[in-house]
Order: C-alpha cells, then sequence, then structure tokens
C-alpha cells in the first residue's frame, strides 16, 4: 500500500480522536450561553458596516493537498466544531498545552459567549445579503461534514466559521500575547476551514476574518469582558505549566505545511 495513504489515514484519525470532532463522537453538544456580550444595537452597528466582497460563485480549483482525503482536509473536518471546551483544542499546539485535560470554566464560557456573538452577527448579515453555499451552486462538490438540506440551502456569505475563528484567534492572543501571531494564525486556519470543506466561497472566508476582528474588538470593549478575559488568562497559564501536550500536533502541522 501507498506510504502516504497509510499517513494520511493515520493523520485522519489522530486529528479526529484527538480533537473529539462532534461529527464522530459527540452527538448533543453542550448548550451555548442565553447571550453574548454584545448588545442588539451593538450588532446592528456591526452589521452596518459590511457587504459582501464581490465573488464569482464558480468554485476555483483548489491543491490537491487540499482535497477530500489529504490531512487538510482531515484538519478541517475536526475544525467544524466551533463549540468550547472542543473547541478550545484547536489552539492546544500553538500553546504547547492540552486544554481540555482539565476543565476551563471560564475559558468555555468566554469562547462561548463570543460564539454567540459570531452566530448572531453571521445571521443578520446573511439574511441581508444572502449568498447560495458552493454545495449548492455545484452539488458535486462534496463537504467535508454531514448536511441536511436545510444547511445546503443556508447563506454561505459571511462564513461564519471565519467569523468565530478570527475572534477566537484575538481572544487568545490576548490571553497569551508571546504567541499572539501564531494564535491568529490558527484562527485563520479555522475560517480557512470552511473554503476547504466547500462551505463557503473564498470571499465569504476573506470577509468573515475582518468581520470575527471587528466583532472581537467591539465585545472587547463591553463592560464586565475584562473580567472574563482575565478570569481564562489564569487558566490558560495554568494549562501551560502542566507540561501536556496534544498528540495531534504533528498531524496538525503536516496538514497545515501541505503535506
Amino acid at each position: 500500500m501507498d506510504r502516504r495513504l497509510i499517513r494520511v489515514g493515520a493523520v485522519a484519525a489522530l486529528i479526529l480522536t484527538s480533537t473529539g470532532c462532534t461529527t464522530l463522537s459527540r452527538a448533543v453538544p453542550d448548550p451555548l450561553p442565553a447571550s453574548g456580550y454584545l448588545s442588539a444595537g451593538d450588532l446592528q452597528a456591526l452589521a452596518g458596516g459590511f457587504t459582501p466582497s464581490p465573488q464569482t460563485l464558480t468554485w476555483p480549483e483548489r491543491p490537491s493537498a487540499e482535497g477530500p482525503g489529504s490531512n487538510r482536509w482531515w484538519l478541517a473536518t475536526a475544525q467544524a466544531e466551533l463549540r468550547a471546551p472542543e473547541a478550545a483544542q484547536h489552539f492546544d499546539c500553538v500553546l504547547g498545552t492540552r486544554l481540555n485535560e482539565k476543565p476551563r470554566p471560564a475559558l468555555t464560557r468566554l469562547m462561548n459567549r463570543l460564539l454567540v456573538d459570531s452566530d448572531a452577527l453571521s445571521r443578520r448579515l446573511a439574511e441581508a445579503f444572502p449568498r447560495p453555499r458552493p454545495i449548492k451552486v455545484d452539488p458535486a462538490l462534496q463537504p467535508c461534514q454531514r448536511v441536511n438540506d436545510a444547511v445546503r440551502d443556508s447563506p454561505s456569505w459571511p462564513a461564519g466559521g471565519a467569523v468565530a475563528g478570527a475572534a477566537y484567534g484575538e481572544l487568545f492572543g490576548g490571553l497569551a500575547p508571546d504567541q499572539a501571531q501564531q494564535l491568529s494564525g490558527m484562527g485563520r486556519a479555522i475560517g480557512q476551514s470552511r473554503e476547504v470543506c466547500r462551505m463557503n466561497w473564498p470571499g465569504d472566508v476573506a470577509d468573515g476574518e475582518r468581520i470575527g476582528r471587528s466583532l472581537y474588538a467591539r465585545a472587547a470593549a463591553t463592560p464586565g469582558f475584562a473580567a472574563d478575559l482575565e478570569a481564562a488568562r489564569v487558566e490558560v497559564v495554568a494549562a501551560r505549566a502542566e507540561g501536556l501536550t496534544n498528540p495531534s500536533c504533528t498531524a496538525e502541522r503536516w496538514a497545515l505545511s501541505g503535506r
């Protein structure tokens, strides 16, 4: 058997097992908080500042290293999980730790409140500027996750995963400033995974990244955010001191390097 096929299979198993991907292991995710950090007025003000970038609705040719069954494809499958605590693991390798080794309630609460805001803003924008998903325009495209008719028919712009990923990247940069650039890069990778998965057009991802950074800046300025950030920072510092690593890190490096 081809050695590369063996390695890709091993990478897939390692990434999906280590990240606890919802698709395989968790049928019912934890409920999200009732509210995020942003008020309806905040969300409306943010929504008014963005319109879709031009996007040709023809799927561009992608590198084979990002195609179905590739290492990057399996990483994108794992990164489809955006809810904490599972989503915190996407930042393990940059931080050199294993955040889900024990409960980190402050970090989980902070991430999930940002996710509530990201989802609310993405929905507002999608309703105002509906754009069909790649898998709707071209049914022959294979998504990297299970989709039903409701998901297939839902709007593509902006890429919600890119909005949340960029917000998370900014958040973790604030939690660990010594790795801020790399953590921001991982936030971008989470958004780019939505393109690898054929769920969003490239323009949707690029716009989503900008929207996510703006959302984080607005959320970080709300009352109570600084206290939540500090509580989460204490947990992240403690996690980094535990000396643990995520076993999927080698697989992640291969995937992001195009191997």
